[in-house]
């Protein structure tokens, strides 16, 4: 009996895989930079109370996506797996691959005289429910 599989994109994973989930940070940590560089070197000096004004929000803005990218990646099958934890897998996987294929390969040199018999005899010779 053949096992029923979900589906490959569930609708836990098509969230976490929506467009824009995954977006870039550069242009936020850029403007909390900017407005730094304003605070300490540029001609344009801020005071540091209007720089924390400024940097706050766009901290937060960057907490949240964080957090956000985050917890879509969490929710993808096997997002909570370290990337060492997926290594090992990995390599169980592929000695259990090994060993398949070893199995099978001994079959090739097994010599199978009812798999040969029936082989070498034509559908003229054998009827249907016959058996050797």
């Amino acid at each position: 009996m053949a096992q029923e599989q979900a589906p490959i994109a569930s609708e836990a994973t098509a969230g976490s895989l929506a467009s824009g989930t995954y977006r870039s940070l550069l242009p936020i940590v850029d403007e909390i930079l900017a407005i730094l560089h304003a605070q300490t070197v540029s001609p344009e000096r801020i005071s540091p109370a209007q720089s924390s004004d400024q940097v706050a929000p766009k901290a937060k803005e960057l907490s949240q996506a964080l957090e956000g990218m985050k917890m879509s990646a969490l929710s993808l099958p096997g997002g909570n797996l370290s990337t060492e934890d997926i290594g090992k897998l990995l390599d169980v996987l592929e000695s259990e691959g090994d060993k398949r294929r070893r199995i099978l390969s001994s079959f090739e040199t097994l010599s199978l005289p009812t798999v040969d018999e029936l082989a070498s005899a034509g559908p003229e010779t054998k009827t249907e429910g016959e058996r050797l």
